[in-house]
């Protein structure tokens, strides 16, 4: 079941493709971006170890935007290749993200999609923000990447929770986000940014290990 589920979330999120040769009539846009970063930490942790080259594709037609995001790190180790569509209802999104990477277990091969040994990581999340503080809650629905960590029965189907206000951010998660598979604060942060760089300091509480990244978009 899992196996026809991630065929189908693929197939549309890769039809973005086919769009290509459609007349743009409606108002929908493509857009392209490109971030540098000395380091990607995501959720509390540092993948790489080096600095990161981020592009982006985005294909928009009204509330869908249609998306594939990467960070590439210059170690070559711990790069990412994401495919994602996220519908928009006012100020909160829902949003469906396959988590590829390249190279990973099981050699990082994009046509094996098996829920327990394949290379696709399918994660579920909703965000938004109520008078003024930010909420996003995700859950993973197909987490392959993360077996063998705990006992095969107890694989986890990791979760994450970050709270934002202003510069000031927590996050909580669970499953592969953490040392023992419980759930614990693994991001405490902030940020700010001027017309050239963004940078921000983060601590996770949980392995002990505190970041300051800085990145410039292009």
């Amino acid at each position: 079941m899992f196996n026809k589920i991630i065929m189908y979330v693929l197939v549309v999120i890769t039809g973005i493709t086919s769009l290509f040769s459609q007349e743009q009539e409606d108002g929908s846009t493509w857009g392209v971006s490109c971030d540098i970063y000395n380091r990607y930490v995501w959720r509390g942790t540092d993948f790489g170890t080096s600095p990161s080259i981020q592009p982006g594709l985005t294909y928009t037609a009204g509330d869908l935007t249609l998306g594939a995001w990467s960070a590439w790190q210059v170690s070559g180790q711990g790069s990412e290749n994401d495919l994602y569509a996220s519908y928009s209802i006012s100020d909160y999104s829902i949003t469906i993200t396959d988590y590829y990477f390249p190279g990973a277990s099981p050699g990082g091969n994009f046509n094996k999609t098996a829920s327990d040994t394949g290379a696709h990581n399918i994660e579920l999340s909703l965000g938004g923000s109520f008078n003024g503080i930010g909420l996003t809650a995700a859950t993973f629905v197909v987490e392959p990447g993360f077996y063998g960590a705990f006992e095969i029965d107890k694989a986890p189907m990791s979760k994450y929770i970050n709270i934002s206000y202003g510069p000031f951010m927590l996050g909580f998660g669970d499953g592969g986000y953490t040392s023992d598979g419980n759930f614990a604060p693994i991001e405490v942060g902030v940020s700010a940014s001027n017309e050239k760089y963004s940078c921000s300091w983060i601590l996770n509480p949980d392995s002990g290990l505190a970041f300051l990244v800085v990145g410039k978009s292009f």
